[in-house]
């Protein structure tokens, strides 16, 4: 029994596992900076007070329509 044929019965053996180029990607990870994110939070924020200004302006104007009735 030769040298290499031992190791590959030993319980601790393992072959290595090589990635084919099929599997490798070149695309670059997506990078967000803490300024993007900082600008984002802010924008939502302003978004979120729009929405809410829209709303009353809505229920002000049922009401409104409500006491015409």
């Amino acid at each position: 029994m030769s040298e290499e044929s031992r190791d590959q019965n030993q319980p601790g053996f393992e072959l290595p596992i090589y990635k084919t180029q099929d599997c490798e990607s070149n695309a670059p990870s997506p990078q967000v900076t803490l300024d993007m994110f900082n600008e984002l939070q802010l924008e939502l924020l302003q978004l979120r007070a729009e929405f809410a200004k829209l709303r009353r302006q809505i229920q002000e104007q049922e009401q409104q329509e409500d006491a015409d009735d």
